[in-house]
């Protein structure tokens, strides 16, 4: 229990945030068939923004004497998920089917890093913390894929 607190203890309040109404804004537009999407536009561009510019800050160093490229890649990848999401929730232009291209190297690419990062001995809780944003990631796409 200690751990799951510590570990969401490393996502910023403001991502939490974000991501919950990402979430609640996909499931408003799917579920009840509600077709404004602003919501969902402003949530998603808002969550890519803190992810990919402000990664650094957002998913953070798992300690000081870490380098801040793998927080930057990572906020990078994620920030392509959130706006693939994005794009295919709103169904541009028949864009579900990139979506399967993208989820499959997002999955790859998230894998691999976070492998990476247990192999070179990262805090558990930065590991979890990248498993709860690329899970997220990938239950949004697989959401919009079923529905």
């Amino acid at each position: 229990m200690a751990q799951i607190e510590s570990t969401l203890k490393r996502i910023h309040f403001a991502e939490r945030t974000l991501l919950g109404l990402t979430f609640v804004s996909l499931l408003v537009h799917y579920v009840f068939h509600f077709q404004g999407t602003a919501f969902m536009t402003l949530f998603c561009i808002a969550t890519a923004l803190l992810y990919f510019p402000f990664g650094f800050y957002f998913i953070g160093k798992p300690a000081e004497n870490y380098p801040n490229t793998i927080s930057i890649i990572l906020g990078f990848v994620y920030a392509l998920g959130m706006i693939a999401i994005l794009l295919s929730a709103l169904n541009i232009d028949s864009y579900r089917y990139p979506l399967i291209f993208d989820f499959f190297i997002l999955l790859a690419v998230v894998i691999y890093f976070i492998f990476k990062m247990r192999s070179e001995a990262y805090p558990q809780t930065y590991v979890n913390a990248q498993f709860i944003r690329s899970g997220f990631i990938i239950l949004c796409s697989l959401f919009i894929l079923l529905a």
